[in-house]
């Protein structure tokens, strides 16, 4: 363990858990807010290839 961790783990109140907690809680939420524009944007994808091939279609 390296000494910064050492010292944060000594100072902080809980052994530096609430923080560990906090910090694991922001991640997850940002992951998930990723993974939300994922989707989002392939599902925009997705829409604008049917638009094209109905087009192309259209075009015959």
């Amino acid at each position: 363990m390296s000494l910064l961790a050492t010292v944060v783990l000594t100072v902080l109140p809980h052994g530096g858990q609430r923080t560990a907690r906090r910090n694991a809680w922001a991640s997850m939420s940002e992951g998930a807010v990723r993974a939300r524009g994922r989707r989002d944007a392939d599902t925009a994808m997705l829409v604008a290839q049917q638009r094209e091939e109905l087009t192309v279609r259209a075009a015959r």
